[in-house]
């Protein structure tokens, strides 16, 4: 009876020193962490000090580590009065280390002008997108992050020559009309009813509706669309959210690995929305071929 009881007893209690042994394990996985990121923060600081401080414009004097977590956690828009205000206390130019690269704000136009105009060849380039941003941007194959190169001028010279040119803004005037009459006959609508309106719900879908057509060549259902323009903007809307990915990715993928999860979905939920459609255009282009031409076929912008 007592070495039953023995055994019992050590079976109950056999999960605490278990448990307490990975909290134990976690608990020194942290630690170290945290003392590298500590020294590497302070190493940063005194050695940049000596080096790059004096080749860029004024900083605000921060700590390295929590300076920077508390600018990548927000977007842009909401830092931008934050901005403005240190532009009033550091000049017409200010350099902000978030991430891994320090980022230059210019708040005077002539500044501004001379940079991008002036000594256009000097900053046309764009430096290597930051690890999220590089899963949305599809490696940096799309107009606005390509670096300046062969890649990057043939999206430019395909959306000047295909959206942009007068003929084809012309050759869209249909498109226009129908936008029109849509967003005419729903507050229409509304105001026969007497029921209230949100306006801007209805002029973004009116503008998801014309944007499709152009994109694609094809007046898609109410539902399909909706769920295009839903799906950009759970991405414009939710994406400040995974800036803080950025920030170390070997870390924050052991730590914030959900996080990366709710990413990987977020480009995924993107994919299922568009690669379907790009997929029936470009057969209805192969049919088009093989038939020798079509009256009713109308080059769009993905059949370039």
């Amino acid at each position: 009876m007592q070495e039953t009881a023995a055994i019992k007893h050590q079976a109950v209690s056999f999960p605490f020193p278990r448990h307490r042994k990975k909290l134990e394990i976690w608990f020194l996985i942290l630690l170290l962490l945290s003392s590298s990121l500590l020294f590497k923060a302070f190493f940063n600081f005194f050695s940049s000090s000596k080096t790059v401080r004096h080749t860029l414009p004024p900083s605000p004097s921060s700590f390295p580590i929590i300076s920077n977590l508390l600018w990548v956690r927000k977007s842009l828009l909401q830092n931008e009065q934050s901005l403005r205000h240190l532009s009033r206390t550091l000049g017409p130019m200010v350099t902000l280390h978030v991430g891994h690269f320090p980022s230059i704000f210019v708040f005077d136009r002539s500044l501004a002008h001379q940079a991008l105009i002036q000594n256009g060849s000097l900053f046309s380039d764009r430096p290597k997108s930051l690890p999220a941003n590089m899963i949305m941007d599809s490696n940096q194959h799309n107009i606005s992050t390509a670096s300046y190169g062969p890649t990057w001028r043939l999206f430019r010279r395909s959306l000047t020559s295909e959206i942009l040119h007068p003929s084809r803004i012309k050759s869209y005037s249909p498109a226009r009309k129908w936008v029109l009459g849509i967003l005419f006959g729903v507050l229409q609508q509304k105001a026969k009813s007497g029921e209230s309106v949100e306006v801007l719900v209805h002029f973004q879908y009116a503008m998801c509706c014309l944007l499709v057509l152009m994109c694609f060549g094809d007046k898609f259902s109410q539902q399909q669309i909706e769920e295009i323009g839903a799906v950009h903007r759970r991405v414009l809307n939710g994406f400040a959210r995974f800036n803080v990915l950025n920030f170390w990715p070997r870390v924050t993928k052991i730590l914030l690995r959900k996080r990366w999860d709710q990413l990987f979905q977020l480009r995924k939920e993107l994919d299922d929305a568009l690669i379907p459609l790009i997929r029936e255009r470009k057969k209805a282009k192969d049919e088009r071929l093989s038939n020798k031409g079509s009256d009713d076929y109308e080059l769009a912008y993905v059949d370039t």
